[in-house]
């Protein structure tokens, strides 16, 4: 599979902020969501490969070509910024065709017509950005990137200008147009539900480096860091091992201990990642094969889409979160402050040395 992006050890700055050593493909065809904070560097990135930002360090390849250098609009990527960046003064038709006015490409007017027909923007071809929906501006710009036939779309945040029930339709649609048309695509995103939706892969960033890559199912049920964690709702526990007796170490966490397979040492420094829905409350212990059990106070309930997060304090400092359903909530009859017990398998651990 032929790789259209790279990037090498790619550094650049706006003001004081750095965006350091990142190293990424795209594979062909292929979504790349990148996925973090507010912050933490993604739409810098963006920027710097469609070069409006001046590379430090490193290097950008586009199908086998170095444009590190090159202007941006030498560089045949398109771009869906975030606010989507429609000419307001230019109807849909001159706002799709605007590209064509600085390159040149193989029979422009099939190419546009073929874009409208896709699109169904047969009737708005006269109207303005203004008087268009949300919906239908997406699809106008998305028309004015493809009609240059770029190898490479960046996509940032394009979902962000629209109402909650309409993200997830439009993300699911991006997905469908990119896969149509032959694509590939970076993705920028703050949402774990989004990038799930919309990429093959996921890249998650925090504070100017991209911390992890890999499928969706990769960064939500093994995390490697502690903001990835954080970033997708995982609980984290720090914690040193005491005793490994084969695969299985037991973890002190101040005054309460866990148990965790891995191969560790006595004195490993260890993360310790649990979801929220592999706890199991109850009032009372358990007789169980689970290994892992405590006694925990409640901090905090909130109550989502039927869903119910119960925070529980084990010791000082020391908080994880279980998700259960409303059912199960009401049943349990819990209540703020309430002592309850917390049970997990160490086969829903997932854990890694701290370096």
């Amino acid at each position: 599979m032929s790789k259209v992006l790279l990037l090498e050890e790619l550094s650049t700055h706006i003001g004081n902020f750095y965006i350091k050593d990142i190293n990424l493909y795209l594979n062909e065809g292929e979504i790349i969501a990148i996925l973090g904070e507010n912050g933490s560097g993604k739409t810098t990135l963006l920027n710097t490969i469609a070069g409006f930002l001046k590379v430090l360090k490193g290097r950008i390849v586009l199908n086998g070509v170095d444009i590190t250098n090159r202007e941006p609009e030498e560089r045949n990527i398109g771009y869906i910024f975030q606010t989507l960046a429609l000419f307001p003064h230019l109807t849909v038709e001159q706002n799709i065709k605007f590209g064509l006015r600085f390159k040149k490409i193989k029979d422009p007017s099939k190419r546009f017509y073929d874009l409208v027909k896709f699109f169904k923007l047969e009737n708005l071809l006269g109207r303005y950005p203004k008087e268009l929906s949300g919906g239908e501006r997406q699809k106008v710009a998305i028309a004015r990137a493809l009609i240059l036939d770029p190898p490479l779309i960046l996509f940032d945040e394009p979902t962000s200008q629209l109402s909650p029930t309409e993200k997830e339709r439009v993300a699911l649609e991006i997905k469908e147009i990119i896969k149509t048309f032959g694509k590939s695509a970076l993705f920028v995103t703050h949402s774990l539900d989004e990038a799930s939706i919309v990429g093959d892969r996921i890249a998650v960033m925090s504070n100017g480096k991209i911390l992890q890559i890999g499928e969706p199912s990769d960064i939500f049920f093994t995390p490697e860091h502690e903001e990835v964690a954080n970033l997708i709702g995982v609980n984290v526990i720090k914690g040193r091992v005491v005793e490994v007796v084969d695969t299985v170490s037991k973890v002190q966490v101040q005054d309460k201990f866990l148990y965790v397979t891995g191969n560790y040492s006595i004195g490993d420094e260890i993360l310790v990642f649990i979801h929220p829905q592999d706890i199991t409350l109850s009032k009372e212990l358990l007789k169980s094969s689970a290994r892992n059990q405590f006694e925990g106070i409640i901090s905090k309930i909130v109550n989502k889409n039927g869903l119910v997060t119960i925070s529980l304090k084990i010791a000082e400092n020391v908080f994880l979160n279980a998700l259960i359903t409303k059912r199960s909530f009401d049943e349990l009859d819990i209540k703020l402050g309430e002592r309850i017990f917390l049970t997990f398998k160490i086969t829903a651990i997932h854990s890694v040395k701290v370096f």
